[in-house]
């Protein structure tokens, strides 16, 4: 009777030890088939083509392919630790987004409870959250979405995913919430950022506004390559019949890379409880840089709509549309994407 009551007793615990921490895997294939047509004399192998193909959803559909570990353990008096473990796939090809990187996405390890959130690890910057509540209504945050290649006119576009990062997330307090980052180089030899970004915002269940900023270093050998600093307001509000969201970013570089004004708009419209359609418009322009050939400007549009199958399955149709013009106003390039596919949440 006694060992009985002891294999009772020990059953318990274990069932109260699973009930306080968890494990998920959790995961998402996109794929589409487009075409994608770049005219003028845009870099790589493509310029001047339209490529017909089968797309990963990273390139030419609404997200990265992904799978990923979520875990999170309750260790009492409100703390609890948790940690996230994210790979991205090329689902077309069935292989590594980066092959160097295998958690690419996300490797972290966090500390929460009621003074906040401490990160520790590779994960995205406070700054890049802010963006993206910028592009949250804007073609579904998508390879459709043109800000995302209009604001890459040059090469000086931001870091979304710092390594090596410690990162605290403020409760949030009457709708207030902040973050900070901060990263370091531990490759001298090698042109890996590091800096700090910050964020401030004020959200409520239909508004949320923010203001992100990222302080960015490369160096090569201990010598500073770039120095870029970017402050973005963004924000979006829901209608209820529709939904607006959009930003102004401002790139402060070095004056051989000159500065960037950017912007966009983006709308998002349920039609029904299955039908979403939702268009967007950026611009980005490049001034005051002493190398000439680093100015210039981009604009584009994009639209898209997607039907919903599934609470975890849907297809969609998208379209984007960019223009790029150099120094004095001569169009350098135009790319134009199209796809349709389906992507299912696991």
């Amino acid at each position: 009777m006694k060992k009985t009551l002891i294999a009772i007793a020990a059953a318990l615990a274990a069932g109260t030890a699973m009930a306080q921490s968890s494990v998920t895997i959790y995961g998402r294939v996109d794929l589409s088939i487009g075409s994608l047509k770049d005219n003028g004399t845009g870099a790589g192998n493509n310029k001047g083509k339209t490529i017909n193909q089968m797309f990963d959803g990273g390139e030419g559909g609404l997200t990265q392919s992904r799978w990923g570990l979520r875990g999170v353990e309750d260790l009492g008096g409100g703390l609890k630790a948790s940690f996230q473990l994210e790979s991205h796939i090329n689902a077309d090809k069935g292989e590594l987004k980066d092959k160097d990187r295998f958690f690419r996405g996300e490797s972290s390890l966090s500390l929460s409870g009621g003074f906040g959130q401490v990160k520790l690890g590779r994960s995205t910057t406070v700054y890049d959250t802010i963006r993206g509540l910028g592009q949250r209504h804007d073609v579904f945050d998508s390879s459709f979405t043109a800000s995302k290649e209009v604001f890459k006119r040059n090469k000086y576009d931001y870091t979304s995913r710092w390594d090596n990062k410690i990162s605290y997330y403020s409760p949030e307090m009457g709708g207030f919430y902040a973050g900070i980052d901060h990263a370091v180089n531990e490759k001298t030899g090698t042109n890996e950022p590091d800096g700090y970004a910050l964020m401030v915002g004020y959200r409520t269940k239909e508004f949320n506004i923010g203001l992100g900023y990222q302080n960015e270093k490369r160096r090569t050998n201990n010598v500073v390559q770039r120095h870029d600093k970017y402050t973005v307001v963004a924000a979006m509000y829901d209608f209820g019949s529709f939904a607006l969201s959009g930003m102004i970013n401002v790139r402060d570089g070095l004056a051989t890379h000159g500065d960037d004004e950017e912007y966009s708009i983006g709308v998002t419209v349920p039609l029904d409880k299955n039908w979403t359609i939702s268009a967007g418009y950026a611009s980005s322009k490049t001034k005051k840089a002493t190398t000439a050939t680093n100015n210039g400007k981009a604009e584009g549009f994009g639209m898209g709509v997607t039907y919903t199958l599934s609470k975890r399955t849907r297809l969609y149709a998208g379209y984007r549309d960019v223009e790029y013009k150099n120094n004095v106003g001569i169009k350098e390039r135009d790319e134009r994407l199209y796809a349709v596919g389906v992507r299912h949440d696991f």
